[in-house]
């Protein structure tokens, strides 16, 4: 389904995106240790 450049623009795409997601993840979570790292949450307020 799809031309060789098609499938190539697809392929890049969706390593784009998961690579995105992975770093947003990873990120986050690297600042939410950072702020809350060192304290111990009795309660956690959403």
């Amino acid at each position: 389904m799809g031309t060789g450049p098609v499938k190539g623009f697809a392929i890049t795409l969706s390593v784009g995106i998961v690579t995105s997601m992975f770093t947003a993840i990873m990120v986050t979570r690297a600042l939410v240790n950072l702020t809350y790292g060192g304290r111990t949450l009795n309660k956690l307020s959403i």
